[in-house]
């Protein structure tokens, strides 16, 4: 899509009216005024909408990867420290006192390394597991798309060894080492090893002592290599110039952050090509706000907070909508649909691609209405309509201000395969109850989906999905809203 037409679809999205999906978080930012743009002020707004959009994804990168490489990182963040390079391994599921990062699942125990590959290629260990366990460990690249994965779906559930090489390496890998290439010399490991409720936890996580990651160059090795912290320091370190106003902090970032994750020479080219116009020098690394005038550099603070309100539109409407649920076909490769790619960076980072596990939004009821923890709503699954899934689904709910699971009394954040207690009906049926106080049936009780008290939205998740939604055979049931 060229630049003219990309900011021409992207203003005609927000002009939709559609409200942004959150509220009062810091995921969300106020919208800009915008009357009365015109000269300097307009051009540089026009250009750095594009740069914020197309960027977005390498800056979040850039600071997810510095969060995580801190010292201070589990106290800030509920993740263990993950310098670059190294594997971290978060030890029990997800609840609502982890807000880094939005619509997270609980259901899998996560393994993270964020890789830096510019020296040599890193080795992906990895153990025996049963045949009928789940997980998955994505590669994921800079700009959030998906190149490649090791799991049950796609190389099975013996143990292995697996090489991550950046696009420069030249050497030659031992025999028998399976190799996997890296569009960039950065990329994350994400992993997923599936917990088949609460009692299986301790069990996920001796499968998580068995993966590791080790530099080529101490391979093969039964054990983890110790990692480079000054170099993991070198890498992450980052500092603003001092007189750098808040409002224009994300274009530094950018440039610092293109040091590392250049743009593809022809894809990003248009784009790459415009920055020097707001402000960016030195092959774009490095950003000097006193070239432009103040009308410029409001345009470029107005041009983020509306970027941001675009991304948070489209996290709401983009994709097919089926019975009130959203899905996308293009979910972790995104490629040039840089809205998306933006979007997927700030609201669903690091989520799946649609062979490995489908993501459905919901957000709204039968009548069109935003979800509201005042109302009780139901999802009724008929008994031959139950997601067809290889390994497993679960439904997961999440406050709309900030993407988090909401506490509850009850400590259930999702509910699914691996539930216990669920209620069937006689036919087989699924009826989930969703609403913020307990329900007063027992049955009802058992399928309960505790919601917070004010807005909210949920994600239907399908690990190892049949083709029933892609072929229109299957549909996710619509939320009906229960009470009058």
């Amino acid at each position: 899509m060229t630049r003219t037409r990309f900011v021409i679809a992207a203003v005609m999205l927000a002009l939709l009216g559609l409200p942004p999906i959150a509220s009062a978080d810091d995921r969300t930012l106020p919208l800009p005024d915008l009357s009365g743009l015109q000269g300097e002020e307009a051009q540089a707004f026009y250009l750095a909408l594009d740069a914020v959009i197309w960027g977005y994804p390498v800056v979040f990168f850039e600071d997810l990867m510095r969060g995580r490489a801190a010292p201070d990182a589990e106290e800030k963040t509920g993740n263990p420290r993950s310098q670059v390079n190294e594997l971290a391994r978060v030890r029990q599921l997800r609840g609502p006192e982890y807000t880094q990062i939005a619509t997270p699942n609980n259901d899998t125990l996560y393994i993270q390394s964020f890789m830096d590959l510019s020296n040599e290629p890193m080795v992906l260990n990895v153990p025996d597991v049963e045949d009928d366990r789940y997980y998955a460990i994505q590669l994921w690249d800079p700009n959030g798309d998906t190149f490649d994965y090791v799991g049950t779906l796609t190389t099975g559930t013996d143990a292995g060894a697996y090489a991550l090489v950046g696009p420069n390496w030249t050497g030659t890998l031992p025999d028998g080492l399976p190799r996997i290439d890296s569009p960039y010399d950065n990329a994350v490991y994400w992993g997923r090893i599936g917990v088949k409720g609460p009692g299986d936890v301790a069990r996920a996580n001796e499968i998580q002592d068995g993966m590791w990651v080790t530099p080529l160059s101490a391979y093969p090795t039964d054990t983890e290599v110790p990692v480079d912290t000054a170099f993991s320091q070198a890498r992450v370190a980052y500092a603003p110039p001092t007189d750098l106003p808040d409002s224009l902090l994300f274009y530094d970032k950018l440039a610092h952050a293109l040091q590392f994750t250049p743009p593809k020479p022809q894809q990003d080219a248009v784009f790459a090509d415009s920055l020097a116009q707001i402000g960016f020098t030195d092959g774009n690394t490095r950003f000097d706000p006193t070239m432009l005038s103040d009308a410029e550099r409001s345009g470029l603070a107005k041009a983020y907070l509306f970027a941001n309100h675009l991304m948070d539109v489209n996290a709401a409407t983009t994709g097919e909508e089926i019975n009130g649920w959203r899905w996308s076909r293009t979910s972790g490769i995104m490629g040039t649909d840089y809205l998306f790619r933006a979007t997927w960076a700030k609201w669903f980072t690091g989520g799946n691609r649609p062979d490995e596990a489908i993501y459905m939004d919901g957000r709204t009821d039968t009548d069109g209405a935003a979800f509201d923890g005042a109302n009780s709503y139901t999802l009724r699954f008929e008994g031959d309509a139950l997601p067809g899934v290889s390994a497993f689904w679960s439904l997961s709910m999440y406050d709309a201000g900030n993407g988090a699971f909401v506490a509850n009394p009850t400590n259930r954040y999702s509910i699914g395969t691996y539930t216990p207690g669920l209620v069937y009906g006689d036919d087989g049926s699924l009826t989930i109850t969703i609403q913020n106080t307990a329900p007063e049936v027992d049955s009802a009780t058992s399928n309960w989906l505790p919601a917070p008290e004010g807005g909210f939205y949920m994600n239907l998740r399908l690990y190892g999905p049949d083709d029933g939604l892609a072929t229109g055979t299957w549909a996710p049931p619509a939320v009906e809203r229960s009470n009058p």
